[in-house]
């Protein structure tokens, strides 16, 4: 089995310091690296410790600036003291690097991709970072001088129905998890200035569109927050998210008359939070908002995405908080458009079950999905969905599809598939006003 996994980058971190000159073209050899560097040095490196002296033999993690460990399915190390933070393993075509200083302090770091990098030096008593940007043509000259870290704590409010969530440090390897208060620390961070981050990271077992087992993950960014820290001190109050209104049971009207339920479930007016991205392998994705988009008034959801066949996919989707009981249903109404252009393009309405499997095994689910493929036009069409819409299933279970009487009483996402294979790739489409008829529960 095939396992496909979109890591999604965040931005760069500041403050990157960047020192160029042309290179010397020697062959140098990287310490605790099998890379041949001849005529591809990207950072020659000095490492000291707090007192100066050369730090032979340390560890030195490279990564890139927009790195946010736990946020992707890498492997961890088993080859690092992790000195109070796991590292992932090596990968090189993504600008990762598990490396060592020489007997003197120094190290050679081999031609990386161009981009902004962090590089931490790690040892039991001392930490460092310094931040590089690497170019085509340039070689820099940085040092690093180990001091006593710092340390930061803080609170991650939690979304409805997370009992905790992950915190990590953008460009490093830390990250940690948050007990069910939303409560984080990180007892040992190197001094620095760096971007704080919330997130969910869940990873879910079902079928492709070949209907083979497949495994696909979704992140949704909770916040970030800018932090310093200081050598031996705690960075306090460090606080992710927003603060969740909470409605008091005496101040809620006591209205019994029956209603029909008619949730609007998404207008996009104040962005897409909530909403995440996710592709196979060969697909990317961007999801934004934009406004007064062809004489539709307000904000409307932007989502632009590359899919270079029938196997690849893209799609932008949202959590329903649990288990949903969608058997009332009586339509989905959403408006959507494609961009102008000359190539086939569609959209395709999903109703998910995406459990882990503790919760598949105690509820005897399975994963998968019910949906619908309709054409998009490059003006903006309303369509309405019913259950009588959605395609049946078969013995191959295309895509996931278990069928609507398999999903019904028990969705979990909502998903808005990108079509498009033809010549024109990437694409955009449009989204707003989804509107949900018949289903209770779900505000």
């Amino acid at each position: 089995m095939k396992k496909w996994v979109w890591h999604i980058g965040l931005a760069a971190m500041g403050g990157i310091i960047a020192a160029c000159t042309s290179g010397d073209g020697k062959t140098n050899d990287v310490a605790g690296s099998s890379f041949e560097t001849e005529n591809s040095i990207a950072v020659v490196l000095a490492v000291q410790k707090s007192d100066g002296s050369p730090a032979a033999r340390t560890k030195v993690f490279v990564r890139p600036s927009d790195f946010l460990a736990g946020a992707n399915n890498l492997v961890l190390s088993d080859d690092y003291d992790d000195f109070d933070s796991p590292v992932v393993e090596e990968d090189s075509a993504s600008g990762i690097l598990n490396v060592e200083t020489d007997s003197l302090g120094m190290l050679n770091l081999p031609r990386l991709k161009p981009g902004n990098y962090t590089i931490e030096a790690r040892e039991e008593l001392g930490k460092g970072i310094t931040r590089v940007v690497v170019t085509d043509s340039s070689m820099d000259s940085v040092s690093i001088k180990m001091t006593n870290p710092g340390s930061i704590s803080g609170q991650v409010y939690l979304p409805e129905n997370e009992v905790s969530v992950t915190v990590g440090i953008e460009g490093l390897d830390y990250f940690v998890k948050t007990d069910t208060a939303g409560n984080f620390e990180f007892k040992n961070v190197p001094v620095g200035s760096f971007s704080v981050v919330g997130f969910v990271f869940h990873t879910y077992k079902s079928l492709d569109l070949n209907g083979d087992p497949s495994t696909s993950s979704v992140y949704m960014s909770l916040g970030t927050r800018r932090t310093n820290v200081s050598s031996g001190t705690e960075s306090r109050n460090v606080v992710i998210g927003q603060k969740p209104i909470v409605i008091e049971k005496d101040t809620i009207p006591k209205d019994t008359t029956p209603v029909y339920p008619v949730v609007l479930f998404e207008d996009f007016e104040d962005s897409t939070y909530g909403w995440y991205t996710n592709v196979s392998r060969y697909a990317e994705a961007k999801l934004g908002v934009d406004e007064d988009v062809l004489d539709r008034e307000g904000l409307v959801a932007h989502f632009e995405y590359s899919n270079d066949s029938n196997y690849n996919w893209a799609l932008m989707g949202r959590s329903l908080g649990g288990l949903k009981d969608f058997s009332d249903l009586d339509s989905v109404v959403f408006w959507a458009r494609s961009a102008k252009g000359d190539s086939a393009q569609w959209i395709s309405l999903s109703f998910d079950v995406q459990l882990d499997s503790a919760s598949l095994e105690k509820y005897g689910y399975e994963n998968g999905k019910a949906w619908v493929h309709m054409e998009l036009d490059t003006v903006w069409q309303r369509y309405v969905i019913t259950p009588d819409d959605l395609l049946e299933t078969d013995s191959t279970r295309n895509g996931g599809n278990i069928g609507w009487d398999a999903v019904k009483d028990h969705v979990t996402n909502l998903n808005f598939f990108g079509g498009g294979v033809t010549n024109g790739s990437p694409y955009e489409m449009w989204l707003d006003d989804v509107t949900i008829y018949g289903v209770k529960d779900l505000e």
